[in-house]
C-alpha cells in the first residue's frame, strides 16, 4: 500500500478500509463500490480522474517551454491527477516527446503549426491501447506511445518504407529495455525508460536528442507498493 495518498478533493489522507461501500463520484455523480475512502468521504471515479489527468497533460504540454523531456515528464508525474500506475501514462510519454521535439526546434515549421492537433491525435491513439497491455498483449503501453510519437513526426502511413521501419524499430528498442526489468508493473519506471530510449534513438538516427539528463533518480518509490527498489535503474543510489 502507498505510504500516503491524498484526496483529490480536499487533500486529506485516503486509506483502504475493510468495508466496501457505495460512494458517489464528486464529479460525475455516479455511484461505485469501493473500499478506498477519504477521511472526509470524498471519492473520484477512475474515469473522471483519468479525464482530468489527460486534460492536465494537454494543457501542460501546450504551454510548456521546457526543453528537457525528463524534467517535463517529472513535472506531470507529480501532478495530483496522475496515479502511481494508470492508463494516462502512454499519452504522457507521447505528449512529452512531441513537446520537447517542438521546443528544441526540430522540424519547427510543421510542429509549431500543427502542435495542438498532434497532441490531440496522440491522445486519440494512446487511448486505443488496452488496459494492462503488458498482461494481455505482452507489450508495454509506454513503448507503443514511442511508436506513436515516431509515427506522428515522420508522418508514417502503411505505405511508408524507412519511416515505418524507424517507428517500429524505436518501439522494439523500448520494449527490449522494459523487458530487462520484467515486473511487477511500474508506469513511472517504464515511462522513464521509454523517454530515455526514445531520446537516444532520436539522437542516433536523426541527430535530435530530447534530453541531456544523466543519472535520473526516482522520487516516487515510497508511494509504489510494488517498487523493485535497487533492481530499478532509477532507484536512488543512496539506498
Amino acid at each position: 500500500m502507498p505510504k500516503y495518498v491524498k484526496c483529490l478533493i480536499c487533500g486529506e489522507t485516503c486509506h483502504y478500509s475493510n468495508d466496501v461501500k457505495s460512494m458517489p463520484c464528486m464529479f460525475c455523480g455516479d455511484s461505485f463500490y469501493t473500499n478506498f475512502v477519504c477521511e472526509n468521504d470524498h471519492y473520484v471515479c477512475d474515469e473522471c480522474q483519468m479525464e482530468r489527468a489527460l486534460e492536465m497533460i494537454t494543457t501542460t504540454c501546450e504551454s510548456s517551454k521546457k526543453k528537457e523531456a525528463i524534467a517535463l515528464a517529472f513535472q506531470m508525474m507529480t501532478n495530483k491527477w496522475v496515479k502511481t500506475d494508470g492508463p494516462e501514462y502512454p499519452y504522457l510519454v507521447a505528449a512529452t516527446l512531441l513537446t520537447i521535439f517542438k521546443n528544441r526546434g526540430y522540424n519547427t515549421k510543421a510542429a509549431n503549426k500543427k502542435f495542438p492537433s498532434l497532441l490531440d491525435e496522440a491522445k486519440k491513439r494512446t487511448l486505443k491501447i488496452a488496459m494492462n497491455p503488458c498482461e494481455y498483449w505482452g507489450c508495454g503501453g509506454e513503448a507503443i506511445a514511442c511508436g506513436i510519437f515516431a509515427s506522428l513526426i515522420l508522418k508514417v502511413t502503411t505505405a511508408s518504407k524507412s519511416e515505418r521501419g524507424a517507428a517500429t524499430l524505436l518501439t522494439s528498442k523500448v520494449l527490449e529495455q522494459i523487458s530487462i526489468y520484467g515486473g511487477p508493473r511500474c508506469s513511472k519506471r517504464e515511462s522513464l525508460i521509454a523517454i530515455l530510449v526514445a531520446s537516444q534513438f532520436a539522437e542516433e538516427h536523426w541527430q535530435m536528442p530530447l534530453t541531456d539528463f544523466e543519472g535520473v533518480e526516482c522520487i516516487f518509490y515510497e508511494d509504489n507498493p510494488d517498487c523493485i527498489k535497487s533492481e530499478c535503474p532509477f532507484f536512488p543510489k543512496k539506498y
